[in-house]
């Protein structure tokens, strides 16, 4: 049967596609949540820093 052609895909090949398709989507994941993470402790830094500049202006205030 020469000049026979197979069309297709064959069970490995569906296997490796959902395999790297599904490890983009667990990277992806990943990387918002560690984003997610960053922003937080982006918030925390940003409040702490604030705090400290409204202290020291309160100190510096002068008293009546």
């Amino acid at each position: 049967m020469t000049g026979v052609r197979e069309r297709g895909m064959t069970l490995l090949e569906v296997l490796m596609t959902l395999a790297v398709l599904s490890l983009g989507v667990f990277s992806s994941a990943a990387l918002q949540v560690r984003t997610l993470q960053m922003t937080e402790e982006a918030l925390r830094a940003s409040q702490a820093a604030l705090s400290t500049y409204s202290d020291s202006d309160r100190q510096r205030a002068p008293v009546r």
